[in-house]
């Protein structure tokens, strides 16, 4: 439990929760980066986003998050199993943008992949259809937009009693976490479709189809079982 409540302490001021850190330092470093991305996505290669790094940076992606933070940070809780060095990247590998305040500085249909694991549900429902509407802007036809997210039927159903009422409704999953708007595999394939994305794939771990998304370490085991996250891959 100690270490679960550590876990959850890191994350809450890092990036899967920065969503909602609010820092005066964020806009002066996102406008450098927005720049900074827009000079050289050309010179990437294939594109390939990943949401809310926070200090898990990935090597030849465009990781995106509030601030950067060193991948030591991330070894503290972790082993290397799903981060191993050769895929560790650093500063230059990742660009301070908040993409709830402006759009992802890439053309339209230029990007090849996009991943995030607990992300989407740090958001509002706003800017979750936000997010989902600029990742199929820049995504390329037939592209994959793999989303890893708790899965809240699976909260519910494995912590709640609701015949209590009010007290048997297990709260943490908001309170403990972060999360604002945590997503129903129904709701995030309607949201999709909505927005245009012609396909949705619900998979399990480590199973997309794409063969490009790295070792997903989320849900972690001291949070909640491998039943527990939504695993889809969204294709424009």
């Amino acid at each position: 439990m100690a270490l679960c409540s550590a876990i959850r302490k890191f994350f809450s001021g890092t990036g899967n929760s920065a969503a909602k850190t609010k820092d005066p330092t964020i806009s002066a470093e996102s406008s450098g980066d927005a720049q900074r991305l827009q000079a050289a996505h050309a010179s990437h290669g294939a594109l390939k986003l990943h949401f809310g790094c926070g200090p898990r940076v990935l090597k030849g992606w465009i990781n995106i998050d509030l601030r950067f933070v060193h991948y030591a940070e991330y070894l503290k809780y972790y082993t290397d199993k799903h981060y191993p060095e050769h895929v560790r990247g650093d500063r230059s590998d990742m660009y301070v943008l908040d993409i709830t305040k402006a759009p992802i500085p890439l053309p339209d249909n230029s990007v090849d992949l996009i991943f995030h694991e607990d992300f989407i549900e740090h958001l509002s429902q706003k800017n979750q259809i936000i997010l989902l509407a600029e990742c199929l802007r820049v995504l390329k036809p037939g592209a994959v937009h793999r989303v890893n997210t708790p899965d809240l039927i699976a909260s519910m159903e494995h912590n709640s009693d609701m015949k209590a009422g009010r007290a048997g409704v297990y709260s943490k999953e908001w309170d403990a976490h972060g999360h604002i708007n945590v997503l129903t595999s129904s709701c995030l394939k309607e949201m999709a479709l909505m927005v245009g994305y012609s396909e949705v794939v619900f998979t399990a771990r480590n199973c997309s189809i794409s063969k490009g998304i790295p070792l997903e370490y989320r849900p972690d085991p001291n949070d909640r079982d491998e039943g527990g996250n939504i695993f889809a891959d969204l294709i424009k």
